[in-house]
């Protein structure tokens, strides 16, 4: 009986010592197969190479937004825990195999690292690695080396996005033929050549997911695409030229395809094989060139979600067939052309959550008023949270209150100049009021204040500009938005009147535009985030207080212009690190410019033209670096214009100076003009539209051009002005101004200005005005001034010119009054003929502005070569250069006259 009993010990003993024999060799197998040391190694010298930053991190949470947006994660020092007392495998951001001690993953995204990857790093030591992800770090001027290719036989997923990489892809990134995901996205601009491109799709059969987001491509795709595996295909603002390949649509695993951006992609949509493309759900093709109708074969894609064609030249009716996918919930068709009624039934009711049409031409009337039958096809878009139909030509009237109880899910309507004109009541019914984020309602005829606005709690943006509101906001505005309202805009309208409590949490407010009367409203100091103040054209008066510093710590632009604002300018500009647009213009303000302003060193536009402000010309604002646009017209400011002694180089970044009807003397300011580095050499190709403009918001300015008055609504950076006009400056024009080759607008009429025009002005290539007009200018017309081809606007009345007006090219088109007031001018357009055919004319060369003419080696030829030394010699120390260039201009008039007699007596003869 004993037997079986000690059978069965032993087969336990056997059991525990197997098992712990096993316990012992697993425990020897994970401890053989750690992290090797030469991997070690590699890993170390790669952190060696990088150094870590943080200078720019928020310092509550560490985020910023590329990393928490794009990655989800925040910036964190991962390599911190990295040192040779511990295995690799147990660091941040390393994954080993263990089962043969291979590294074989690093993700050191947001991992705050710095520096430059070099082609000999030991990164590419770790012949293992399949995962790489350095995403959101700062290799800055770094590329990716060519070593990347020793990673063919291993690495599947690469991410190098947002590390600010530059220059070009190399071609060995097309030797890592088993990659299923590569990111090569970034905020810095790298170049992949389209050969590599075509090799990379080509080669890279396994690929799944590939990011090339600004990446510069600048050329065309393949015509046809064969990665068979292809789930998402990013290539926003590549630069990709030509058509979109044949078989885009037809790639049977793909499920997202962004295009944003290509401004070079043109043609239509390619055919969609409606059999093998059953899994699309992204499509983004906006701001592109595609051009004709939305083919009806993308009604097959019943998988899209999000579709987004904006920004393109597409044109027809808008389809019908929307309704047939089933899980749309993203339309943007805005910035096309588009044309035709829009049936709102025509849209999947149950899924659809953003609706952008607008910027088309839309038309066709739709009225939505209680009871009408376009609130059943409204009601049934229960999900819809986003409306845009601005910027089109329909017709029809909105009832506010019933279109906003129809859509119990909208957050955000837009209906600026979409031809709607709405009404609205007193009555809050619609659903879920608190909902409500933005409102637009530009041009849209609404003639009072909604009170259904009351009920809003959550609203972010009200824009209720350029409507027929009239009389004093209701006390109880204060509340829309509670403390959440950011942006306000009520500009152009008829409003007397504001309430007595404002909007605290205001970033942005136009008030521009009305007829609000009253002095400052002092709740407005209470405003310490706002950014964006305009009161322009209205009716307030009384003195600027002091407290408006509270704004100006925190502004970017402030526009108080076309007011009745007396006393004189807040001298509160100790701390205006923001500040960049301060408009001051046509009040009635007083004093001195504070030299506190200087302190402004991000400033661009500082108007504060039409006024009675005194004192001489402010000299330290040319310490402002930004400063683009000075205008001090119509005060009352004296004196010089002179150059400050502290500052070596002023005013380098000017592009509008408008000093005229003042009271300046002296000489033209050629120190300045040798300073205006803005108004110089723009380069000829540069022709993309670029206007000054401060988050979103432009700025305008009033200036003479062309003989009138203009206003400009939108600044162009390169419509540079210079207006020194109706003031008292004398002496000569200075050449240095034919330097300022980018001027469009020259004008130094009513002066007191003598001597020649300068030859230095043609090489005005680019001038549109040009005003020389009441100064007392002598001499002939240079030639080069014909050859001004952009010339649309010139004055040269009221001068003492003399001789004949060129011919060609501009000059044919001026009129008579051009020229007027000149009793010595001739030809056309004048009355007055030239005697004789006009004789080739040696014009003055520029050293004309050192006192060193033509005239004098005249005058020294004709009196004799010692004579004319003597002369010379006493013109230039003496500086009696005006007295002697009299002198030459009788004994040249004398000659003509002598040489026209005896052509007029051999033609008699």
């Amino acid at each position: 009986m004993r037997y079986p009993k000690f059978k069965s010990l032993i087969s336990v003993l056997f059991c525990v010592i197997s098992f712990a024999s096993f316990t012992s060799s697993y425990s020897s197998s994970i401890n053989t197969h750690r992290c090797s040391g030469s991997q070690t190694l590699a890993l170390l010298h790669f952190k060696q190479n990088l150094s870590s930053f943080n200078s720019s991190l928020n310092s509550e949470t560490g985020d910023t937004p590329s990393c928490q947006d794009w990655l989800g994660s925040s910036y964190y020092p991962i390599t911190m825990n990295w040192n040779i007392s511990t295995d690799c495998c147990d660091w941040n951001g390393v994954t080993c195999d263990h089962s043969t001690g291979d590294v074989t993953g690093l993700d050191l995204s947001c991992g705050m690292l710095q520096g430059s990857i070099h082609p000999n790093t030991s990164l590419f030591d770790l012949p293992h690695l399949k995962s790489l992800n350095l995403a959101f770090n700062n290799f800055t001027d770094s590329q990716l080396p060519p070593q990347i290719g020793k990673f063919s036989n291993s690495l599947t997923y690469l991410n190098m996005s947002g590390c600010n990489l530059s220059g070009r892809v190399p071609t060995e990134i097309t030797l890592l033929s088993k990659l299923e995901s590569l990111d090569l996205s970034g905020r810095f601009r790298s170049d992949l050549q389209t050969y590599i491109l075509n090799n990379l799709l080509e080669n890279s059969t396994s690929l799944e997911h590939l990011s090339l987001a600004f990446v510069n491509i600048f050329g065309a795709l393949p015509t046809y695409i064969n990665i068979t595996s292809l789930i998402s295909l990013d290539l926003i603002s590549t630069g990709l030229e030509g058509k979109l390949p044949d078989n885009i649509f037809n790639l049977p695993q793909l499920q997202e395809l962004d295009l944003l951006g290509n401004e070079n992609l043109a043609g239509p949509f390619p055919t969609i094989n409606t059999s093998t493309v059953t899994r699309l759900e992204i499509l983004d093709i906006s701001s592109t060139k595609l051009s004709g109708e939305i083919p009806d074969s993308i009604s097959h894609l019943k998988s899209l979600n999000f579709l987004d064609l904006s920004y393109n030249k597409l044109n027809g009716s808008l389809p019908l067939w929307f309704k047939n996918l089933p899980s749309l919930e993203f339309i943007s068709l805005d910035n096309n052309m588009f044309s035709g009624t829009v049936q709102f039934d025509s849209f999947p009711h149950r899924s659809l959550q953003f609706l952008s049409l607008s910027h088309n031409q839309f038309d066709g009337r739709i009225d939505v008023l209680d009871q009408g039958p376009i609130l059943h096809t409204f009601r049934q878009l229960n999900n819809l949270y986003y409306l845009d139909l601005s910027f089109n030509n329909f017709r029809g009237e909105w009832e506010l209150d019933t279109l906003l109880s129809s859509l119990p899910s909208l957050t955000m309507l837009i209906l600026s100049r979409s031809g709607f004109s709405v009404l609205t009541n007193t009555v809050n019914r619609y659903a879920n009021p608190g909902l409500f984020q933005m409102l637009v309602l530009t041009f849209c005829n609404l003639k009072v204040f909604p009170e259904s606005l009351r009920a809003m709690k959550d609203l972010v943006y009200l824009g209720l500009s350029n409507n027929l509101i009239r009389g004093d906001i209701p006390e109880w505005a204060v509340e829309i938005g509670g403390n959440g309202l950011r942006i306000l805009d009520l500009s152009n309208n008829s409003i007397t009147g504001l309430p007595q409590r404002l909007w605290e949490g205001l970033e942005h407010m136009t008030l521009q535009s009305n007829t609000i009367q009253g002095p400052f409203p002092l709740s407005i100091c209470s405003m310490s985030n706002l950014r964006y103040l305009d009161m322009s054209n209205n009716s307030f008066g009384g003195v600027i207080p002091p407290c408006v510093e509270n704004v100006i710590v925190s502004a970017a632009t402030i526009n108080l212009g076309n007011n009745r604002f007396q006393g004189t300018i807040p001298d509160v500009y100790e701390n205006c690190g923001k500040l960049e647009g301060l408009f001051l213009n046509g009040n009635q303000l007083e004093g001195e410019i504070p030299r506190s302003l200087s302190k402004c060193h991000f400033l661009k536009v500082l108007d504060i033209g039409n006024n009675h402000l005194n004192g001489t010309f402010p000299s330290w604002l040319g310490d402002l670096p930004n400063l683009q646009v000075l205008i001090l017209k119509s005060n009352k400011l004296r004196g010089p214009v002179i150059t400050s002694s502290t500052v070596e180089s002023q005013f380098p970044s000017l592009l509008v100076v408008d000093l005229s009807y003042n009271e300046f003397v002296g000489e033209l300011p050629r120190k300045y003009f040798q300073n205006f580095n803005a108004m110089k050499n723009v380069s000829e190709n540069d022709t993309k539209l670029e206007y000054l403009e401060s988050g979103g918001n432009y700025y305008s300015i009033v200036v003479v051009s062309k003989g009138v008055e203009q206003f400009i609504s939108q600044v162009f950076i390169h419509y540079t002005i210079l207006d020194l006009s109706n003031n008292r400056f004398e002496g000569e024009i200075p050449n240095i101004i034919g330097s300022l080759t980018s001027l469009i607008v020259l004008n130094i009429s009513h002066n007191k200005l003598i001597g020649r025009i300068p030859l230095s002005l043609g090489k005005l290539s680019k001038i549109e005005s040009l005003d020389l007009s009441w100064n007392q200018l002598t001499g002939e017309i240079p030639r080069s001034l014909a050859d001004l081809t952009f010339l649309e606007f010139l004055n040269l009345s009221q001068n003492h010119l003399v001789g004949c007006i060129p011919q060609g090219s501009q000059f044919n088109t001026f009129e008579w009054n051009s020229f007027e007031g000149n009793e010595k001018l001739c030809g056309l357009p004048l009355p007055k003929k030239c005697e004789g055919p006009i004789k080739p004319r040696i014009e003055a060369d520029e050293d004309e502005e050192s006192g060193f003419t033509w005239k004098m080696v005249m005058l020294g030829y004709g009196c004799g070569t010692l004579f004319g030394m003597v002369i010379g010699y006493i013109m230039l120390t003496t500086r009696r250069v005006k007295w002697f260039n009299e002198i030459a201009d009788v004994v040249e008039h004398m000659i003509l006259k002598s040489r026209n007699k005896r052509r007029y007596s051999r033609n008699r003869k």
